[in-house]
C-alpha cells in the first residue's frame, strides 16, 4: 500500500479502502471483490485457486483435484479475522459441498512445521503463488472449477497526475510479470 501513513497488513486490508477514498492513503492493494465507494478498482491480477498438500496425500497423483474431493478432508484455513476477504472467498468454494467440511484453524496463523499439512491430516486452500514457495514435503494442485482469486490496485474516484503515474506503473509490472494477458 502507498500512503501518507503507515501501511496496514493483511489482516486490515479492507480498511485501505476507506483510506483511499477520504486521501488518508494514495493508493492500496485489495485481494478479492471488496465493496467500497469513492474508489476506482484496476485489476492487476487473477489467480488460480487450489490446496497445497503433502506430497504423498492420495490427491497429490491428480493433476486438478474436484472441489468435492478436497472438502473431505479438513481444510486448514487462518482464522476469519487474520484475514476476512481471503477466508470468505475461500470458505465459499466449499460451502455447497456434501459432506459439510471440515475447517482447521491453527493456533497461530503462521505455522512454520505445517505439521497437519506434512502428515496429510489437512489441506489448505491457495492460491498458485504457493507453487514458488512451496515447503518440502508440500505439493500444489488446482481445485478443478474453482472461480480465480483477484488482486486489484485501488485509487480516488478523482485521479491526480500521481494517481494516473502509480496505475501506470501497476499495469506495466502486471503485464511484465504475465499477471495480466496483453
Amino acid at each position: 500500500m502507498l500512503g501518507r501513513t503507515r501501511p496496514t497488513s493483511n489482516r486490515h486490508s479492507d480498511r485501505s479502502i476507506p483510506a483511499v477514498a477520504d486521501g488518508r492513503i494514495d493508493a492500496g492493494i485489495t485481494r478479492g471483490e471488496q465493496p467500497g465507494r469513492g474508489v476506482r478498482r484496476f485489476l492487476l491480477r487473477r489467480v488460480r485457486i487450489g490446496v497445497q498438500l503433502a506430497e504423498h496425500h492420495p490427491l497429490a497423483e491428480h493433476p486438478e483435484i474436484e472441489i468435492a474431493d478436497a472438502a473431505a478432508y479438513p481444510l486448514r484455513l487462518p482464522d476469519r479475522a487474520a484475514n476476512p476477504v481471503i477466508h470468505d472467498q475461500l470458505s465459499a468454494l466449499f460451502r455447497d459441498t456434501r459432506p459439510h467440511l471440515r475447517f482447521h484453524t491453527p493456533a497461530v496463523s503462521f505455522d512454520m512445521s505445517q505439521r497437519d499439512l506434512r502428515d496429510g491430516v489437512t489441506l489448505a486452500p491457495a492460491g498458485e503463488p504457493a507453487v514458488t514457495a512451496q515447503p518440502a514435503g508440500l505439493t500444489w494442485r488446482p481445485l478443478r472449477g474453482a472461480p480465480s482469486l483477484t488482486i486489484h490496485l485501488v485509487l480516488p474516484r478523482e485521479q491526480s497526475p500521481l494517481h494516473r503515474r502509480i496505475r501506470a506503473v501497476a499495469k506495466t509490472l502486471a503485464h511484465e510479470l504475465h499477471w495480466l494477458p496483453d
